[in-house]
């Protein structure tokens, strides 16, 4: 049944259902990209107000500061660039740069760069003007590149690594049920055809059985006319000699109805001087395993009248259980 077994069936070719792990995949990619875009974004608003808060603190810092200067009655006071560098030594947070520029004069030089050196970025800065007693300065805030990137390449590599990983294992599990579903189905169209193969051979079978019934019968028919026609007595006997079938010609030479005598031994219907003659004969045909023949007188019904016979007998013998019965046949004569 293998050798016939179509090509394309023992070929897995391509796995039903694959678009489904494909589907899987671009959508969790998708989303992926659109919440990592979002959070990103979030997360940069986020850096973005905490850099506003931080600059407005460093500017109420500074308004307090000096205005507590200016009414400060010790006469020893140190430079302004000193006083300024003082007050942001430990206010100052590490990702931000601070830029001070007096509005009294016209002049690009800063009185205090702190780690703000370089071009600076206008959209990225933050600018407040502080006038307190003689002081009018521009106070210029530097957000570090890390400071609003940083939050926000953070986010997105967070939700990248989360959505890519769940939306990888979803396909992989959505790839595993569709190899799960080819397997299912290749052995779905193996027992399809098994059960065809399985239905000709029945078909075949029956057709088999068909044609042994009808030439049994046949045979059988063909038996019960010989025995018919032979005008003799057919029987089978048990491994007692009991009368197990006898045939319909018993009733023609004898008068006795063959249902009548089954299970009876059989040398009831032998004169009682012959019964030992038929005993003798059983016994050589069950020692040497031919077919003994024996001339007999049968017992008509009226128990008076006999019927000369030439009685055929044969032991059938079994490998396992030995002894089974006897088969005989008995035709009537005149004489020798």
């Amino acid at each position: 049944m293998d050798s016939s077994y179509p090509n394309s069936m023992r070929s897995s070719g391509l796995w039903p259902g694959l678009w489904v792990p494909l589907v899987i995949l671009i959508a969790g990619l998708t989303a992926t990209a659109t919440t990592a875009h979002l959070e990103s974004s979030r997360a940069r608003d986020l850096a973005e107000a905490h850099y506003h808060a931080q600059h407005q603190a460093l500017v109420n810092l500074l308004l307090a500061r000096a205005t507590s200067r200016t009414g400060s009655n010790v006469p020893a006071q140190p430079s302004t660039q000193d006083w300024l560098q003082s007050v942001f030594n430990d206010a100052l947070p590490p990702n931000m740069g601070v830029r001070v520029d007096t509005l009294a004069r016209h002049t690009k030089r800063p009185i205090l760069q702190i780690r703000s050196e370089g071009s600076i970025d206008p959209t990225l800065t933050l600018r407040t003007e502080i006038r307190s007693g003689d002081f009018s300065w521009m106070l210029t805030t530097v957000p570090a590149r890390s400071l609003l990137e940083g939050a926000a390449g953070q986010a997105t590599r967070n939700v990248w690594l989360a959505g890519g990983l769940l939306s990888a294992i979803a396909s992989a599990l959505a790839l595993l049920l569709c190899r799960r579903l080819q397997r299912q189905t290749l052995q779905i169209r193996e027992l399809e055809h098994r059960e065809t193969g399985a239905d000709q051979q029945i078909t075949n079978l029956q057709v088999e059985k068909t044609i042994l019934r009808q030439a049994l019968d046949d045979s059988e028919r063909r038996s019960r006319d010989l025995v018919a026609l032979s005008g003799g007595i057919i029987g089978e006997l048990d491994e007692a000699a009991c009368i197990g079938f006898v045939s319909p010609q018993l009733a023609e030479l004898l008068e006795r109805a063959p249902a009548d005598q089954a299970g009876l031994p059989f040398e009831q219907l032998i004169e009682s001087s012959a019964r030992e003659n038929f005993r003798r004969a059983l016994a050589a045909t069950r020692a040497e395993q031919s077919t003994e023949r024996i001339d007999l007188p049968l017992l008509h019904r009226d128990g008076e009248t006999t019927v000369d016979v030439a009685l055929r007998i044969r032991a059938l013998q079994d490998p396992v259980h030995g002894l089974i019965g006897y088969r005989l046949s008995a035709l009537p004569h005149t004489g020798l």
